[in-house]
């Protein structure tokens, strides 16, 4: 039910879903009709791609997506675009 939760959310179909996470549209299928269990390699997945929140998906407790986390990659990166800028005189 969460990771229909999760899909929808990001307003995917579940074939650009299943290509994003690189897995087959039948698995993940499988998973959000719960006839599959999700992985922990899964779950890493959804983190790492949708930066979603692996407490919340498996609990449904707290938020969908780490908003927090997802801030400080942002700043992160855009310091490191600005040293690069810097670092070529530009």
């Amino acid at each position: 039910e969460n990771l229909k939760k999760i899909r929808q959310s990001l307003e995917l179909s579940i074939a650009k879903m299943s290509k994003r996470l690189n897995m087959s549209a039948s698995t993940l299928t499988s998973y959000e009709r719960g006839d599959r269990m999700p992985s922990a390699l899964f779950i890493t997945r959804l983190y790492k791609v949708f930066n979603v929140n692996a407490n919340w998906f498996v609990s449904g407790e707290g938020r969908m997506f780490n908003l927090e986390e997802k801030q400080d990659m942002k700043t992160e990166i855009l310091a490191e675009v600005k040293q690069m800028f810097i670092d070529k005189g530009i």
